[in-house]
């Protein structure tokens, strides 16, 4: 289950355990956190960098096999993908930043810590609409967003930038519940295990706002919330 709303309704799509589908005419698309940042851009098939049009064949290739959906990846329409696309964690005014000066297996990982929007804070994604199947990739190391599931402990399923272009598999692949620029906040789901990504508040020093897929649908809050 998805809660997708509208930003600035969290708290009454949660208790209503609703989706907020639409906005009242003339609402406006924000909410208490939000600062301004670079609008995501729809990248026309065909017209994307050799690395966005080769995102765009894996995505569709992950998509044509995702489940409820029975056709070939030759007969799938390609997917539509995003430039220049940061994550807001819902209520604040911290992007999701790659980081990149980070040593060994922290190296690339995935924090909602940055207050302005960089080089390290800007992603590709592509999403099939259908199944909505979805990769994000880092525009500063150019390498897919991974689930890190062979991680114990309180770093279980860290999200880390650092998959090269022939290592895409299930631990790559996620499951979003909205289009990148569309007024929208919405949650992110790993593929591998099943569970939404949050971000670690409670987490101090240099892992405070690490993104964990680690949580149910059950218990989707804000930190699992947002807003792209």
């Amino acid at each position: 289950m998805f809660y997708r709303i509208m930003r600035g309704g969290l708290a009454a799509a949660v208790a209503l355990g609703c989706l907020l589908l639409t906005a009242p005419a003339g609402a406006a698309p924000t909410d208490a956190g939000s600062v301004a940042a670079p609008r995501p851009t729809l990248v026309p098939v065909g017209t994307g960098s050799p690395e966005l049009e080769s995102q765009r064949q894996a995505t569709t290739r992950a998509a044509a096999t995702a489940s409820g959906r029975r056709t070939s990846a030759a007969l799938a329409p390609p997917q539509p993908c995003w430039q220049n696309v940061s994550f807001r964690r819902y209520g604040l005014t911290r992007y999701v930043s790659m980081e990149l000066q980070y040593p060994g297996d922290r190296k690339y990982e995935l924090r909602a810590r940055s207050d302005s929007v960089g080089p390290w804070e800007l992603f590709t994604l592509c999403r099939d609409p259908f199944s909505e199947v979805t990769t994000i990739r880092s525009q500063s190391n150019h390498n897919y967003v991974s689930v890190e599931e062979a991680y114990q402990g309180t770093i279980y399923a860290m999200l880390r930038a650092r998959t090269g272009e022939v290592n895409l598999g299930p631990w790559e692949l996620f499951y979003s519940d909205i289009e990148p620029g569309q007024g929208y906040c919405g949650q992110i789901r790993a593929n591998s295990n099943g569970l939404f990504v949050a971000a670690e508040e409670d987490y101090a020093g240099t892992s405070k706002g690490m993104l964990r897929a680690r949580t149910t649908a059950a218990q989707i809050g804000t930190w699992e919330t947002f807003c792209y």
